[in-house]
């Protein structure tokens, strides 16, 4: 694990002792952290622009950012206390292709991205009708999916429909969303 990962586990868990950010501890964060980066290797185009809807604590907008440094992403985190912590984050870990909005999706004035990420937000279906106006036929949406992916994809309509299964998590990617 890189330092930039290691200093960003410290400073979340310090940072929980007061704001409570995330429920995660040392181990969970490093685990979160390895499934997190596993993802990287589904995606087969350069990415120049991505959103993380709903990054929480920034799992996997900030930890993504972290490991893909020639790619800007927007983490939209509507919570206070999380866009609080992840602007310390970005701050002294000087992360500077990162921009954090603090508003709800819908409430974002849209911009096409190249990817679009999310992690336990909505089921898929819904998901995309958030991010109406954010992609296009290119843009790939990679999501951190529990066990109902297969039952969620069924009327999402797409080019592309790929299921990567991992023993804790299930990586869907989505691509040509109509």
């Amino acid at each position: 694990m890189n330092n930039k990962l290691s200093t960003y586990i410290d400073l979340l868990l310090k940072w929980n002792k007061t704001h409570s950010v995330t429920n995660y501890n040392k181990q969970e964060l490093q685990e979160q952290i390895e499934i997190t980066l596993k993802a990287v290797e589904f995606l087969d185009k350069e990415i120049k622009t991505a959103i993380d809807i709903g990054t929480g604590a920034g799992i996997p907008g900030l930890i993504l950012a972290i490991n893909m440094p020639n790619t800007k992403w927007y983490l939209i985190e509507p919570l206070q206390k999380r866009y609080s912590f992840l602007n310390y984050a970005k701050l002294l870990l000087k992360i500077d292709n990162v921009s954090i909005i603090p508003k709800r999706i819908e409430k974002i004035e849209p911009f096409q991205v190249d990817l679009i990420t999310s992690r336990a937000v909505k089921n898929t279906k819904f998901l995309i009708e958030l991010s109406k106006g954010f992609y296009n036929k290119d843009t790939t949406f990679l999501l951190y999916k529990g066990e109902n992916v297969k039952k969620e994809i069924e009327e999402i309509k797409a080019k592309e429909k790929n299921i990567y299964q991992n023993s804790k998590i299930n990586y869907l990617l989505l691509k040509g969303i109509e």
